[in-house]
C-alpha cells in the first residue's frame, strides 16, 4: 500500500471513528432521520421504477409517498381495533385462563416430594394474584408512562416536530439519493473510485437481499401465522402471528414470542392438548414454507451472515442505542460483514500476507 493510500485510510479510519462516537451522543435527535432514511432507502427501488416509466422523479416521490402513509394509515385502523379487541378478550378470560392453569399445575408440584404441599399452595396462591393484577399494573404502568410523556408541552411539541420530520427528510432524500450517491463517490480520490463504487454496490446488494428481503419475508410469515393460529382458535392469534413473523428477523426469537405463548394460551382456552399439535403444525408448515419456497425466492443466496453473529449483533445494538439499535444492528451488520470481507481480500493480496 503506497504512503498517500495509507494516510487516506488512516484518515478515514479517524474521521469514521470521531463520526460514530458523535452519532452516539445525539443518537435521539437522530432517531427521525434514521427512520426516514431506512424508509428512503426501502422506498428507492420504487421511485427508480417509476423514473422509467417516464414519470419525473419528484412527482413519482410525492405519489409515492401519499401511497405509503395512506396505506400506513388504513393498516393502522385496521390492526389497532382488532388489537384492542383481542386484548379486551384475553384480559375478560385470564382469570378463568388463571384458574386452568393452578389447576393443572397443583398436581404436578404435589408429586415433587421435597415440596411441602402448604408451602405449595401458598406459593400458587401468591403468584396467581401478582397475575391477576398484572393486566391492572401494565395499564397502570401505560397510562402513567402516556401522561408522564405528554404531561410536558416540550415532549409533546417534540413528537410532532418528529412527526413532520420523517416525511420531510423522506422526500429530500428519496429525491436526491442519486445525486447524494453520485457526491460521496466524488470525494473518493479517481484512481480509488472505482473500487469504492463496486464495495458500495455490494453493501446495496447485501442490504437488498437482506434488509428488504428479509423484512418481506417476515411480512409474509405474519400473515401466515396470524391466518394459521386464528384458524386453531388460539386467544391473541392476530398479535401472536405479527410478533412471531417480525421476530424471525432474529433467529430462533420467533419462537420465544410465538410458539410458547401460542401454545401456552391454546391449552389454556381449550382445557387439553389436542389443539396444541395445531399450533405445532401451523408453525411446522410455516418454518417449513420459509425455508424451501419463501426464503429462497425472495432472499435468494445466503449474504453471508451467521444467526449467532446477528444475535450478537442486536444485543449490542439494543445495549448501545436502544430500540433503535435492535433495528438497526442486522442492517449494520450487513455492512460490516461486507466490510471484513474486503479487507481480508485486500490483505490475502498485500505483501504483509505473502
Amino acid at each position: 500500500m503506497e504512503a498517500q493510500d495509507k494516510k487516506l485510510l488512516t484518515t478515514t479510519l479517524v474521521a469514521t471513528g470521531v463520526g460514530l462516537i458523535l452519532l452516539y451522543f445525539v443518537r435521539r435527535v437522530m432517531t427521525p432521520f434514521f427512520i426516514a432514511f431506512a424508509l428512503a432507502y426501502l422506498l428507492d427501488p420504487l421511485v427508480d421504477r417509476l423514473e422509467k416509466w417516464k414519470l419525473s422523479r419528484t412527482m413519482g416521490v410525492i405519489l409515492l409517498l401519499i401511497l405509503f402513509f395512506l396505506i400506513t394509515l388504513a393498516g393502522t385502523a385496521i390492526l389497532v381495533p382488532l388489537f384492542r379487541v383481542q386484548a379486551e378478550h384475553l384480559a375478560h378470560n385470564l382469570p378463568h385462563y388463571l384458574t386452568t392453569l393452578q389447576d393443572w399445575a397443583r398436581p404436578l408440584l404435589q408429586n415433587i416430594e421435597w415440596l411441602e404441599p402448604g408451602k405449595i399452595q401458598e406459593a400458587m396462591n401468591e403468584v396467581m394474584k401478582k397475575l391477576g393484577q398484572l393486566p391492572v399494573q401494565l395499564l397502570g404502568n401505560l397510562t402513567e408512562f402516556l401522561w408522564s410523556s405528554l404531561s410536558s408541552l416540550f415532549n409533546a411539541v417534540l413528537v410532532a416536530v418528529n412527526l413532520f420530520i420523517i416525511p420531510v427528510a423522506m422526500f429530500y432524500l428519496l429525491r436526491d439519493f442519486d445525486h447524494i450517491n453520485q457526491k460521496i463517490a466524488n470525494l473518493v480520490p479517481p484512481r480509488l473510485r472505482e473500487s469504492f463504487v463496486d464495495m458500495f454496490r455490494e453493501i446495496d446488494r447485501v442490504l437488498s437481499k437482506f434488509v428488504r428481503g428479509q423484512l418481506m419475508v417476515a411480512t409474509l410469515m405474519a400473515a401466515l401465522y396470524s391466518i394459521g393460529l386464528f384458524l386453531c382458535g388460539t386467544p391473541m392469534s392476530l398479535l401472536l402471528g405479527v410478533l412471531a413473523g417480525y421476530a424471525n428477523l432474529v433467529p430462533y426469537l420467533g419462537l420465544v414470542f410465538g410458539f410458547i405463548p401460542a401454545a401456552l394460551l391454546t391449552f389454556l382456552h381449550f382445557q387439553e392438548f389436542g389443539p396444541i399439535l395445531g399450533v405445532v403444525a401451523v408453525f411446522g408448515v410455516v418454518q417449513m414454507l420459509e425455508g424451501m419456497v419463501i426464503t429462497p425466492r425472495v432472499v435468494g443466496d445466503q449474504v453471508g451472515l451467521h444467526p449467532v453473529a446477528i444475535m450478537l449483533a442486536v444485543l449490542i445494538g439494543a445495549e448501545l442505542f436502544g430500540l433503535m439499535g435492535v433495528f438497526l444492528a442486522v442492517p449494520v451488520a450487513a455492512v460490516i460483514n461486507v466490510l471484513m470481507r474486503r479487507g481480508v481480500g485486500w490483505y490475502k493480496k498485500s505483501p504483509a500476507y505473502t
